[in-house]
């Protein structure tokens, strides 16, 4: 273990310093940040990617749930308009349990759609991140000894 450390004089050698030596190390420097400025740039822009996609997906998600409302909306409201000009009691219930069977169905259905639409979402936003973390894998690879 004694000859793994440098002593003070081997570390400040003068005879190793040289001006092609300064311009080498200064030149790969200027290389290693230059590549660490397009990283950089590259990530910002998968996170710009996968912002865009989260809003395009509650875009489409707060549209759907808007359709959904207002659809259910005015079929509660045909229904209890048609509960209403019953002309019995038997019919009326007949109709509101038809309206429920319905309704739950497509409550079912809805949820099955906002599911879709999260996971289409989530997938879409998070691809353009997990394509810059394995970059960044493969560049801290390629400085491993």
């Amino acid at each position: 273990m004694a000859g793994a450390t440098k002593t003070t004089a081997e570390a400040f050698d003068m005879k190793a310093f040289s001006p092609e030596s300064f311009k080498e190390g200064y030149e790969k420097f200027a290389e290693g940040m230059s590549s660490f400025a397009d990283f950089h740039k590259e990530s910002l822009n998968a996170l710009m990617a996968s912002a865009g996609a989260f809003a395009k997906g509650v875009e489409k998600l707060t549209a759907e749930n808007a359709s959904f409302s207002k659809s259910a909306f005015e079929e509660t409201v045909a229904t209890a308009k048609a509960a209403s000009a019953a002309k019995t009691l038997q019919e009326a219930i007949e109709l509101n349990s038809d309206f429920m069977k319905s309704s739950v169905e497509k409550n079912l259905g809805q949820i099955n759609k906002v599911a879709d639409i999260w996971t289409s979402t989530t997938k879409d936003a998070v691809e353009p991140l997990t394509e810059r973390y394995s970059a960044l894998v493969e560049k801290i690879q390629a400085y491993r000894p």
